[in-house]
């Protein structure tokens, strides 16, 4: 049975697919179903790996956790029908504070982390501090452009200057557009952006998935006041490529500050 997104492929031949490509837990499921309801040609994907293999191995270890995958991955068809295929296509990408996007990682899977859901739940702050040390890949965010985005697009984002202040890119390399967004940029702007670079009449940003509204929210909240972290986590993560590639001193300096012991 044909998807939907597969059925526009070939229906609307013509219309360029849009890719929302991220790392998870940087606002892409708001940025993804908003995009749905403003248009009905464009076929649009919400995806955080391009590599058929890595996302098996993920979908497997959901079942593993006797955790069931929400819907199939569309990555097998993108790769089918668009990249092998050499179709134009563009890819808006997300990007965010890498402590920020961890912390929000990590709740977001909350049952997977911790064995409990989140309204059994029966430890404390320092049990979840534990796990949040023992069960998360720290630097998956320092690593995401290089060991996913550029392995997927052959586009290295480190190559091109970037305006931090701005918070906002778009990068060409044929046949692929990219338009690159802080996930911290103001909502209005991030419409504005969005509209244009997909060429439509109308766009409204509504958020979901937003961490403070779960039923974790509670453990979020005092997790996130009361954490403290090393001067040695900290400099893995801010004095990284990609911390220092999109995110100013002052900002680094700001967060170093805020999340020190």
């Amino acid at each position: 049975m044909l998807g939907l997104e597969h059925i526009k492929l070939l229906v609307f031949p013509k219309s360029i697919p849009i890719l929302v490509f991220t790392m998870a837990k940087v606002g892409s499921l708001s940025v993804y179903f908003s995009l749905k309801k403003s248009t009905k040609r464009h076929p649009i994907f919400h995806i955080h790996s391009l590599n058929e293999e890595e996302v098996k191995e993920g979908i497997q270890l959901c079942f593993d956790n006797k955790i069931y995958p929400g819907s199939k991955s569309p990555v097998f068809l993108i790769n089918k029908k668009i990249i092998k295929k050499r179709k134009p296509y563009k890819i808006i990408c997300l990007y965010r504070d890498p402590i920020e996007r961890n912390i929000s990682a990590f709740f977001e899977v909350f049952e997977l982390h911790t064995g409990e859901k989140s309204t059994e739940f029966t430890g404390d702050f320092e049990k979840l501090k534990q796990l949040y040390y023992e069960k998360l890949n720290h630097t998956f965010p320092i690593n995401w452009f290089e060991k996913q985005f550029f392995e997927a697009t052959d586009i290295n984002i480190f190559d091109y200057n970037y305006d931090k202040d701005k918070g906002y890119q778009i990068i060409k390399k044929e046949p692929i557009e990219v338009l690159l967004i802080n996930s911290n940029v103001a909502d209005p702007i991030k419409e504005k952006l969005i509209r244009n670079f997909c060429d439509l009449k109308t766009f409204t940003l509504k958020n979901r998935n937003v961490s403070s509204t779960k039923e974790y929210a509670a453990y979020y909240k005092e997790f996130k006041s009361n954490i403290k972290f090393s001067k040695e986590y900290l400099n893995q993560l801010y004095d990284s490529n990609y911390a220092k590639h999109f995110f100013s001193e002052k900002h680094i300096e700001a967060q170093k500050q805020k999340w020190s012991e």
